[in-house]
């Protein structure tokens, strides 16, 4: 199997669902015990949360959308950099610039971690 473009194809599928908000695809590659890691949040484990935490999160948007840039992978890691734009609840314009990181096990994905370049809707709400 070409794991590279295997993990890029994986890592990637995780922005098409946000964009799409169909995570089908996305949790047939994952593991069950999924770990996830969001700035600001405490560390959500299992697949199942971690798309339930994707879900609640689109909603503060009337709309969201991700453009991934590059997917550099080594061994059994991808990192994904990323921009996205979006249109908050209430009419705010949101832009940020980031990287996802993303680990594999058993070429599923089994942690990931994401890193903002603007983090101050942390504190903001």
């Amino acid at each position: 199997m070409d794991n590279e473009n295997f993990y890029k194809k994986i890592a990637v599928s995780i922005f098409d669902a946000m964009n799409t908000s169909n995570f089908l695809e996305f949790e047939k590659n994952a593991a069950d015990n999924l770990g996830f890691e969001f700035p600001g949040v405490d560390r959500v484990e299992g697949v199942k949360r971690v798309i339930l935490f994707f879900k609640i999160l689109l909603r503060k948007y009337n709309n969201l959308t991700f453009t991934v840039s590059e997917v550099i992978v080594e061994k059994e890691k991808a990192c994904v950099v990323w921009t996205n734009m979006g249109e908050e609840k209430d009419g705010q314009i949101y832009k940020n610039r980031g990287i996802t990181l993303f680990h594999f096990t058993n070429d599923k994905v089994s942690f990931i971690s994401d890193y903002f370049k603007d983090t101050s809707f942390i504190n903001s709400k």
